[in-house]
């Protein structure tokens, strides 16, 4: 019961005619494409999460064992490791233990400490390592997770672009069937008018008053006119289709409208629509707040991380290390607490992968931030474009208005004189078809004023 409620509510049974703001309405709901969006949005956030996992607290351990020789030795570690996000570092703490089959051993090796049975060779140990060189400024952990950052930025303008251009596509859908129906009931009109003057003529032809052949041609027309409301039929049927992708129930399944569903019609006055956008707002400041535009720096910002990473390929690995070793029982002769340092030196002499990745890199560079000078010119003039389209546009509506009016006046005079037996059946037919295609003109008129206005409503949001 509550679904058909629901039904009834958005397709207009109950509460009114259904309008573009209940599709738009609808499609932002329900809608796949924006679904989808979200779940992107969602998975970019996250990933950002994921990202920081690379710096998570880890649990560590290593056990090795000397199978070969006069005393077997065992060298046990485990530690809490904690990377850092700073010059590619991390600190641990934790414990070794060194022994052989004698005993257990101080880990400074070369201390000359005899092993003695029982004594503690366990030692506490706190370590910091950190890079000097190659990974300073930037290494793959904090890389992906600059890189996620922009990608969760990304997903979300896309989110804002596609709810932008979903409720854009809906309410085109719905223009685009409400005018499939008025062309449709025009040359229904078209054809009632033929079929209903070939009775009058084949009446009179059996009263001798005109030729067959005149009952012949306008046979011939009729038949045109069937062909072109087939045509009509079949495009408000695609309408109806395309339609229901944006005008949804509450399980998000298609809508498809019954015939005669009401419907919110164009205004008496397109210039209405006008009043209700700015077309006089700066452009550059429309620029700085658009979700396009941004993804457009976004990833030129991400290219540049990339290329600080590949930069990294050519530089000298140094990096140091330093431990420190506290002993856990004191009572021997084992040292209570010792410093070590260890430095790693890994220096390229083939350059190979630093200049092909550096190489790529800026080529990746240099097409993002071709597409964004691309992009902001693009925009612009689409946006200029736009807004005189709207004026031109809105002017053919009112001189398609004015044939559709003038060609009605045609029909209305040559009908009379036909009846009157003053006019002629050819011209009879070409004014009607003249209506009929005047009336379908302006009805198309009206929906190219739509679609630009439409068009440029969504060109001039911004993410705010």
């Amino acid at each position: 019961m509550k679904k058909c409620l629901f039904i009834l509510l958005i397709t207009g049974h109950a509460y009114g005619a259904i309008s573009p703001s209940q599709v738009k309405e609808s499609a932002l709901k329900f809608h796949p494409t924006v679904l989808a969006a979200m779940e992107r949005m969602l998975a970019g956030e996250e990933s950002i999460t994921g990202a920081k996992g690379a710096f998570d607290a880890k649990a560590v351990s290593d056990y090795r064992r000397q199978l070969k020789g006069d005393y077997k030795t065992t060298v046990a570690r485990s530690f809490l490791v904690k990377p850092l996000g700073l010059a590619n570092s991390k600190i641990y703490a934790g414990a070794e233990e060194v022994s052989n089959s004698a005993g257990r051993l101080s880990p400074v090796y070369n201390t000359g400490n005899p092993a003695t049975t029982g004594q503690p060779g366990i030692y506490s140990v706190l370590g910091l390592q950190l890079s000097l060189w190659k990974n300073l400024t930037l290494d793959p952990s904090r890389a992906a997770l600059k890189t996620a950052r922009f990608d969760a930025t990304i997903a979300k303008a896309q989110k804002k672009l596609t709810e932008l251009d979903i409720g854009r596509l809906g309410q085109l859908a719905y223009w685009e069937w409400v005018t499939a129906q008025k062309v449709k009931n025009a040359y229904e009109e078209l054809l009632k008018n033929g079929e209903t003057r070939n009775q009058y003529l084949e009446a009179r032809t059996k009263k001798g008053d005109i030729a067959q052949i005149v009952v012949t041609e306008n046979e011939q027309y009729v038949a045109s006119r069937k062909g072109s409301l087939q045509a009509a039929r079949e495009r408000l049927l695609r309408a109806e289709y395309a339609l229901s992708m944006f005008h949804r129930d509450e399980n998000g399944e298609p809508i498809i409208l019954a015939s005669g569903e009401a419907f919110e019609d164009y205004p008496a006055n397109l210039a209405d629509f006008l009043k209700d956008i700015d077309l006089n707002s700066d452009i550059e400041e429309l620029i700085k707040k658009r979700p396009d535009m941004k993804n457009l720096e976004t990833y030129v910002n991400k290219t540049e991380v990339y290329l600080e990473l590949a930069k990294q390929d050519l530089r000298p690995q140094v990096d140091v290390s330093t431990e420190y070793y506290k002993r856990s029982a004191a009572g021997t002769n084992m040292p209570d607490d010792y410093l070590m340092v260890l430095a790693q030196v890994s220096i390229p002499i083939e350059r190979n992968l630093g200049n092909g990745n550096i190489a790529a890199a800026r080529a990746r560079q240099m097409v993002a931030q071709r597409e964004l000078s691309y992009g902001l010119q693009s925009y612009k003039y689409e946006v200029m474009a736009s807004r005189k389209a709207l004026l031109l546009q809105l002017e053919q509506v009112t001189q398609s208005e004015i044939e559709f009016t003038k060609s009605k006046e045609l029909v209305t005079s040559e009908s009379y004189k036909f009846k009157s037996g003053g006019g002629n059946l050819f011209l009879v037919n070409i004014r009607e078809q003249a209506q009929a295609s005047a009336e379908a003109s302006f009805h198309e008129s009206r929906l190219r004023f739509m679609n630009t206005l439409l068009n440029y409503k969504a060109l001039v949001s911004t993410s705010e």
